[in-house]
């Protein structure tokens, strides 16, 4: 076999960068910012550029979708050219409605980004064949998409792991102290460019495959549009998985039935598990019939969307339930749409004489679509539904009067409060307290922190959190931009995030809230090396009226003191300890600076 040259591969490279030019474009910026997020790490500064790659990345088969638009009807300027703008303006939609410092760790912008990022896949699969298009042309378009991003896949991996290796070999026998990021870097380069590259080098130049076969009788008739890797992943590999999930399915339904206790746990997940893997598997055996009349091939094909409407009830009792017990929130409104959606294609696969395989992935991508955009999305029906939650539990407790709160004249159940802590939370997670503040009758600010929800709710009667110790102070502060932390004169900085109770490894190396519960423990290697007593610190918060106002100042977050080993100094972001007793530290994070005595 014939290695490719050099000059053959960058025209291949220069070839797809004119056949496709945006989705280059887009490509090379994502690697870019990609690269740049690598080198600053974390922090507001680096977290600022996830704007930047999110759109990128939607971009990359938005693009995709308006230069097939082009190529499938052959439009030409200025049509062309509109198509491609009406792209990039929902990217730039997209990209302002993104915050100026995107949160990965809360739930909208992953579910919007995962939403928008999957209807746009699935736009590439479909948008050819939105006309009479036959299905086989259809599928067979798909089959190539899928071969191709699982070869340029697997071709990725390989090139990663020589380079890799490479890079690690030379550092080791050169001690060339290679900075490790330098591996990062080469996954982005090789996933972003060469993998798209190879991709869109071998996208398909045109979507009529029952056409060309026409234009060869003989081949198309002998042709076996399956290859053995396909069928034999298809037929011995993918059919048995599908079938063992079947299996641990209606085996956990039968126990359902028999100690009629309803579902819950992580059900959901397996149901949904299953029905991704035996829906991708129908889609790969969908034409396998017409060469396999095996019994597992033919039957799957016949009955796997029967099998699939019991376990579509299954999905629908567990989210119903704990729906029913805590509300909507956006990850259980994401499985519920994905039961409403697997009921459709149960229904239609079973009633319907076609089987029009186009509608699967052109009615998930208007579910994924519903799912993060409009009035009926994930966000907009959580948050009603909390609201709603929320003012029926203190409409139950007569508590609510005349669009304002009054206190509770009899005992609130432990259930009731916990509710009420848990909507709180939610809609302040959400920045959604504008929507409730009005009827508590204080200011926003009031509801904002923990303390202060507390301290509010107690007013009212609502004791919201068992586990939480009379006589405890809850303090933050306000540390809400960067502010630099002088090191000057210490040696070492950790950083801390400590809590009681902590089981610590035999090498543990840190800090550890001691027992008496207002020391710090510094271990080396598993071995004791000090204690720092935060006592004093701990009475003067307390002597300074810290408890009744938990948010503090930045000159209420340092300590500096001395130990039997160290001079230290304690930079708190928030902490909190009961100020009776021992005065017991709970939790503590922050950052701690050492430097040894002389």
């Amino acid at each position: 076999m014939k290695l490719p040259s050099i000059p053959y591969l960058a025209d291949a490279f220069l070839q797809v960068v004119r056949r496709f030019p945006l989705v280059m474009t887009a490509t090379a910026f994502g690697v870019v910012v990609s690269m740049i997020l690598i080198e600053r790490d974390s922090g507001t500064e680096g977290e600022a550029y996830i704007k930047l790659l999110l759109p990128c990345l939607v971009g990359l088969s938005t693009l995709l979708c308006a230069a097939i638009v082009c190529e499938r009807w052959q439009l030409r300027f200025p049509s062309a050219l509109a198509a491609h703008l009406v792209a990039l303006g929902l990217l730039a939609i997209y990209y302002f409605s993104l915050r100026a410092i995107p949160d990965l760790d809360e739930s909208t912008t992953p579910i919007r980004f995962i939403g928008l990022n999957l209807a746009a896949h699935l736009g590439v699969a479909f948008i050819p064949y939105l006309d009479r298009s036959p299905v086989e042309d259809f599928w067979e378009y798909n089959k190539r998409l899928f071969g191709n991003f699982m070869v340029g896949a697997f071709y990725s991996l390989v090139i990663f792991a020589g380079l890799g290796f490479a890079i690690l070999a030379v550092n080791e026998l050169f001690n060339l102290h290679i900075d490790g990021k330098i591996y990062a870097h080469l996954f982005v380069v090789i996933a972003g460019f060469f993998n798209t590259a190879y991709f869109l080098a071998h996208f398909p130049k045109r979507f009529d495959f029952a056409t060309e076969n026409a234009e060869n009788q003989e081949l198309a008739e002998t042709t076996n549009l399956f290859t053995s890797p396909l069928k034999n992943l298809t037929k011995f590999i993918l059919i048995p998985i599908v079938a063992i999930y079947f299996l641990i399915l209606y085996a956990f339904s039968a126990k359902i039935l028999l100690t009629w206790e309803l579902p819950e746990g992580w059900v959901g997940k397996l149901v949904l598990g299953f029905s991704v893997a035996g829906i991708f598997t129908y889609l790969l055996n969908y034409l396998l019939v017409k060469y396999d009349d095996s019994m597992a091939v033919k039957g799957f094909r016949r009955w796997f969307f029967f099998v699939l409407l019991p376990m579509v009830v299954l999905l629908f009792v567990a989210i119903g339930r704990r729906i029913s017990d805590y509300g909507v929130t956006e990850s259980r409104y994401v499985v519920a749409i994905a039961g409403v959606w697997l009921l459709l294609m149960s229904v239609y696969f079973i009633a319907s004489k076609r089987d029009n395989i186009k509608f699967i992935p052109i009615s998930l991508a208007f579910f994924a679509l519903l799912t993060v955009l409009g009035p009926f999305s994930a966000f907009k029906v959580s948050e009603r539904s909390q609201i709603g939650r929320l003012k029926a539990i203190f409409e139950k407790n007569n508590m609510f009067v005349d669009g304002k709160l009054v206190a509770a004249q009899d005992t609130i159940s432990r259930q009731d409060a916990g509710e009420i802590e848990s909507a709180i939370v939610y809609l302040r997670s959400k920045e959604k307290l504008d929507e409730v503040t009005p009827w508590f009758g204080v200011p926003k600010d009031s509801l904002e922190d923990w303390q202060g929800a507390y301290n509010t709710l107690k007013k009212l009667g609502i004791s919201t959190d068992p586990n939480v110790v009379p006589n405890t102070c809850y303090i933050y502060f306000d540390r809400n931009t960067p502010k630099a932390i002088d090191v000057a004169g210490y040696d070492l900085l950790y950083v801390v995030y400590l809590y009681g109770d902590q089981t610590l490894a035999s090498n543990f190396s840190g800090f550890d809230i001691s027992k008496g519960g207002h020391s710090l423990q510094y271990y080396e290697a598993g071995e004791k090396r000090d204690s720092f007593d935060l006592l004093p610190y701990l009475q003067r918060l307390e002597a300074g009226e810290a408890c009744s106002k938990p948010t503090q100042a930045d000159s209420m977050a340092i300590y500096e003191a001395t130990s039997a080993a160290y001079q230290f100094k304690l930079v708190t972001d928030n902490l909190s300890f009961e100020k009776t007793g021992n005065w017991k530290l709970r939790e503590l994070t922050g950052k701690m600076l050492l430097r040894k005595k002389q």
